[in-house]
């Protein structure tokens, strides 16, 4: 079997770009899913949600750490030496079933228990299935080097990592389910209710969608690039002037142009978060030139100094952007208030609800309505 688009470094420059674009999509797809169902993320089941995706965040880190992103000595290894891999990141040996390698597969898994317990409600069975499969695919990618995207198996593992991850998975949830209730006060309820989505977005969900947006942005072009290169549709000389089209272009059609189209006017890291533009004292959606000039004003010139430089430009524009939004109530920002749009959620705008929010729906009266169905009576038995 092959290696993937050919191995060698063109292989490497597609990982590298790839696996941070599928954890930047797989966070905006969880966090989609999450507003969907519950609406609102609130109290200690919105910190789960929170801690949820970072334990997913960190378990990928683990089962790829630490991708380099040269084959420059990665498989030079002397099977009998007592140092760390050479060319590699880790500080420790290199075999796997070190002290510290083990401790780490079986801290990593905790909150994978743990969480699937207090905030999932799922039961042991299906957690430690759920456990073991994530430690074998981490083993797997670990093992194939990224699926042969590597010359080489990069990081070690072996079968006793992925028992402990199995035993790091079955120990969290144990811990939820037999010590957590006895904490002093009581645990606080994991797992979350829906509630309708109508307050003004807090700064915090309004920043994270802008950081899905960055992710998506860069590391989609960035991927593109290394895709193009790996087919040889690029020269080497000519990749750092594409991989600044690409993000230019990228830049154009995530931030000018989608958001024209979709009816919440919103990109797509705000989308994930259901955020949605709209007109300032009514729930309509924005007109889509206020909208335009607000991505002129605000989007663009962040993309500009991020990819043509300065970078720390950008910083300044969105801190200039954001200095009305930390003491304004309905949290405009600087170019909001200049184009006349405010960032709502998109319950505001369509008066959606949440999936499992609990609706009132009247009693269907059947062919004995009407008839008491006390014993002896013409309705009893039905």
């Amino acid at each position: 079997m092959g290696q993937p688009f050919g191995g060698g470094q063109a292989a490497i420059d597609v990982a590298v770009a790839a696996v941070p674009l599928i954890v930047v999509l797989g966070a905006a797809l969880y966090l989609r899913d999450q507003h969907r169902r519950y609406g609102r993320q609130y109290g200690w089941p919105g910190r789960l949600t929170t801690a949820a995706l970072a334990a997913g965040a960190g378990l990928a880190l683990y089962a790829v750490w630490p991708l380099p992103a040269s084959a420059d000595g990665l498989c030079a290894l002397d099977p009998s030496s007592a140092g760390p891999r050479p060319g590699s990141a880790l500080p420790w040996p290199a075999p796997a079933d070190t002290l510290r390698a083990m401790v780490l597969a079986f801290a990593l898994f905790l909150p994978v228990g743990f969480l699937a317990r207090w905030r999932f409600r799922r039961g042991w069975a299906l957690t430690l299935a759920l456990g073991s499969g994530l430690a074998v695919a981490a083993a797997l990618l670990r093992a194939t080097g990224l699926l042969g995207l590597y010359p080489c198996a990069y990081a070690d593992t072996s079968p006793v990592l992925v028992g402990l991850g199995a035993a790091g998975t079955l120990t969290g949830w144990l811990l939820a389910r037999w010590v957590l209730p006895l904490w002093p006060t009581g645990p606080a309820r994991g797992w979350p209710a829906a509630l309708p989505d109508r307050l003004v977005p807090d700064l915090g969900r309004r920043m994270l969608g802008a950081l899905l947006d960055l992710g998506l942005w860069w590391y989609g072009a960035a991927t593109l690039v290394a895709l193009l290169r790996a087919y040889e549709v690029v020269r080497p000389t000519a990749v750092d002037q594409v991989r600044i089209a690409a993000l230019l272009g990228c830049a154009a059609v995530f931030v000018l142009v989608l958001p024209q189209l979709r009816r919440d006017r919103a990109t797509l890291g705000a989308a994930a978060l259901h955020l949605a533009v709209t007109a300032p004292a009514a729930p309509r959606s924005a007109d889509r030139w206020r909208v335009l000039v607000r991505t002129l004003l605000l989007q663009v010139p962040v993309a500009l100094l991020i990819a043509l430089g300065p970078a720390w430009g950008a910083l300044a524009v969105i801190a200039l952007h954001g200095s009305t939004a930390v003491v304004r109530p309905d949290r405009a920002g600087l170019a909001d208030l200049v184009c006349g749009v405010r960032v709502r959620t998109r319950s505001t705008l369509d008066g959606g609800l949440p999936d499992r929010l609990v609706r009132y729906a009247p009693p269907v009266e059947g062919a004995g309505a009407g008839l008491s169905s006390m014993p002896g009576s013409p309705a009893a038995g039905r």
